[in-house]
């Protein structure tokens, strides 16, 4: 089955998602290389190469201008309470780990320290804690950026375009709001580090949109055992 491009998808986040891709071929083949992660992405997106993706993706009409707060300010009155926790979280998550920027995987560790009920029950059967994760985040984010604070860590380009994600899978449930467990459907499309971890611990989006739609009130109620 192939993975849904986001509504507006961007080139460097792709080929980011393709380095992301390469180091996991690597573990099986120390031969694969960026051209073959490349290839390999266009066909999980279902096109036959990764020109024509890139083609697809050229051809689209630009983004309307990006709003001046660095928050996705239009969504956030659909985001539970939990879920705005987690961009709270986030930014403090990305801070202590010395960088100047909220990534994905950012969001991530956010997500599973603020995770409505939905979420949390799917990261307790998965085994997935903090500090696990936490230790393989740290790895990635190494070395360290020197952080003064007080300092404002915006979210990058990419983090943004998570939280579009997250929309787009509360739209395809039918769910009024953007809750802890859609932010967990977005971070398994993103395809990088995140996506990496929840994989590697068994989550995949067939699985958690399906525990989504088939508990619908547990999905939208983050806000019962916060």
């Amino acid at each position: 089955m192939s993975r849904d491009l986001p509504r507006r998808p961007d080139l460097e986040h792709l080929k980011k998602q393709a380095k992301a891709l390469l180091r996991s071929m690597r573990e099986r083949d120390a031969h694969a290389t960026l051209a073959d992660a490349l290839h390999a992405l266009a066909r999980d997106y279902g096109f036959a190469s990764w020109p024509k993706l890139k083609a697809h993706v050229e051809a689209a009409p630009p983004p309307p201008p990006a709003a001046s707060s660095s928050s996705p300010a239009p969504l956030f009155p659909r985001f539970t309470e939990a879920a705005k926790r987690t961009l709270f979280f986030s930014r403090y998550e990305a801070a202590s780990l010395g960088r100047l920027e909220i990534a994905p995987e950012h969001v991530l560790l956010g997500v599973i320290r603020g995770a409505g009920d939905a979420a949390r029950a799917m990261f307790q059967t998965a085994g997935i804690d903090h500090d696990d994760a936490h230790a393989v985040i740290a790895s990635a984010n190494a070395p360290r950026q020197e952080v003064i604070e007080p300092v404002q860590v915006p979210f990058q380009q990419s983090t943004k375009t998570l939280f579009l994600l997250a929309a787009e899978e509360a739209d395809r449930l039918g769910h009024e709001k953007i809750a802890t467990v859609h932010v967990v459907l977005a971070l398994l499309r993103d395809g990088g580090v995140a996506a990496s971890y929840l994989t590697g611990r068994g989550m995949t989006l067939d699985s958690v949109r399906a525990a989504a739609a088939a508990d619908r009130a547990a999905a939208q109620d983050d806000e019962a055992n916060p």
